[in-house]
């Protein structure tokens, strides 16, 4: 087999297998329950503030 066909059929079996990544998780989304947490890469209408603390000093 020669190497560009190898790389188109490599190509189209990489390109195939995405496309089912993307429907299968398109699915899965839209089966989820109404109150279930969602996760998106789209923005949020609300930033979550996230609070980083080394725990060097002491708290109470």
């Amino acid at each position: 087999m020669k190497k560009a066909k190898r790389k188109i059929i490599g190509g189209a079996v990489i390109s195939v297998c995405a496309l089912c990544a993307a429907a299968a998780g398109s699915r899965t989304n839209n089966k989820s329950y109404d109150d279930a947490v969602k996760v998106s890469a789209l923005p949020a209408e609300k930033t979550p503030i996230i609070v980083l603390d080394a725990g060097h000093g002491a708290s109470t």
